[in-house]
């Protein structure tokens, strides 16, 4: 399958400024088979170990000496030599041996020649522990999250259909039949999420009920990794929450709603370990008014996104049938798969070493309510996002946003087709960009319109 942080890992292999790497993501997104395929494709000999298998080498990790560690590595898997221009070493699970960590300065001190790459199912637990010293400096990261749309099209052998969203324009947009034909796309989208093993079973079987065996096997495994938390976790708290929050999706955190009855701090310690996990992915209320957004977010002011739209399907209990006879994909569940579609794309629609991170506006006051589903930077300025509304609904909450941000730039996706609009009343003027669900990975292109195109007026 076509990931686009495949070309990030050949670039990296190829950079003679390279650091040891560390892949960042939850478990099963496909971060062993994102290396397993780059060196396939780049001849490269994988020198694969499994941390959570027995191993020689470990206790030479503390020598802080890499040319002894990867001789052992060589004895012990009986490689004819050594060749760093040849090879890379990928140490898996490393969670299982935390000593691993440290080691990368050594690495990028004393050994740079050597390809290095580490990455774990739970490795942001280790990451987050204050027993151990980190390499900050030495060691570089890439972030990994659940396949795109564009990249499910891609593993279901739709090549042709990315090429056709890449070259779509707003001066040139899709008839209605095909339209609706990438809107059915969507929605299968929708339905099989963008987890690998379910994307796979749908290209080998073209069975949903294939599909739903293969996510309902990753929810459980998420679920089974609760005890590997650590010993303050408490495994029952966390099957309560993780039950709860598909249905809490897009709302502002209220800890008494996750669990009834349990003490917030309580809560507030399971969410941070799902999140570390990256179960789980906090969206912070910014205040929106410049750049950049986490400088200005209220860190008791969030609502939450999960990992896959597919999973949330899946834990929500949605049927094929609302998912495909639906006809605005804004109003399904009240908006819950929309904004989790929208939400997974846009975090990690930023340079694939930052870590992912989204923002959204809510303005609480008595009798006055308002909320932006989503702020993200673009242009130097920020851009409000609006998904739950639909093409029909109302645009209340937008407007008072880009009327008290003093912000003539919006973007909205809806099952509506791609247009450009500008609006204009005694109060204010905007320019207004549609976009349909399935353009996400296209919007920041689709969004030179602003500039450039000439807009229909309202």
């Amino acid at each position: 399958m076509k990931r686009r942080q495949l070309n990030y890992i050949k670039e990296w292999v190829n950079r003679s400024t390279r650091k040891p790497l560390i892949i960042r993501g939850a478990r099963q997104v496909g971060k062993t088979t994102l290396v397993r395929l780059a060196c396939k494709e780049m001849g490269l000999e994988l020198v694969e170990l499994n941390m959570e298998d027995p191993q020689e080498f470990p206790p030479l990790l503390p020598q802080n000496d890499p040319q002894k560690v990867f001789q052992a590595i060589a004895l012990s898997r009986q490689l004819h030599d050594i060749d760093p221009d040849k090879q890379l070493f990928f140490f898996d699970e490393a969670q299982a041996c935390p000593a691993l960590i440290p080691f990368l300065r050594y690495c990028f001190e004393r050994a740079p020649e050597y390809r290095v790459i580490l990455t774990g199912s739970l490795l942001e637990f280790v990451l987050a522990a204050d027993n151990y010293s980190f390499p900050v400096g030495r060691v570089e990261f890439l972030y990994l999250g659940p396949m795109t749309f564009e990249e499910y099209l891609s593993g279901t052998n739709n090549e042709s259909a990315v090429e056709q969203l890449q070259q779509v324009s707003v001066a040139k947009p899709f008839n209605e039949a095909v339209h609706n034909i990438f809107l059915k796309q969507l929605r299968d989208y929708l339905i099989i999420g963008g987890m690998p093993e379910a994307i796979n079973a749908y290209r080998e079987t073209r069975s949903y009920v294939e599909v739903e065996r293969a996510k309902q096997s990753i929810i459980t495994t998420y679920q089974a990794d609760f005890h590997k938390y650590g010993r303050k976790a408490d495994i029952d708290l966390l099957n309560r929450v993780i039950a709860v929050i598909p249905s809490q999706l897009g709302q502002k955190v209220v800890y008494t709603r996750l669990s009834e009855g349990t003490r917030s701090t309580e809560v507030k310690r399971v969410l941070e370990l799902l999140e570390l996990a990256k179960v789980i992915q906090r969206c912070f209320h910014s205040h929106g008014d410049g750049l950049p957004l986490a400088a200005q977010q209220k860190p008791n002011h969030f609502k939450l996104l999960f990992l896959d739209v597919g999973l949330i399907q899946s834990m929500l209990g949605i049927s094929l049938a609302v998912v495909e006879t639906t006809q605005e994909i804004n109003e399904i569940a009240k908006g819950a798969l929309a904004e989790q579609f929208v939400g997974q794309h846009l975090m990690y629609d930023r340079p694939m070493f930052e870590a992912p991170s989204i923002h959204y506006w809510e303005r609480q006051a008595k009798h006055s309510t308002a909320e932006v589903d989503y702020l993200v930077p673009w242009d130097q300025r920020v851009l409000p996002v609006e998904v739950k509304s639909g093409h029909k609904g109302h645009m209340k909450s937008l407007q008072r946003f880009l009327l008290e941000k003093k912000v003539d730039r919006a973007l909205r996706f809806s099952s509506g087709p791609l247009l450009l609009k500008d609006y204009a009343n005694k109060d204010m003027a905007y320019r207004f960009l549609n976009v349909p669900h399935y353009l996400i990975g296209q919007w920041q292109r689709l969004a030179e319109a602003f500039h450039t195109d000439t807009a229909a007026t309202s």
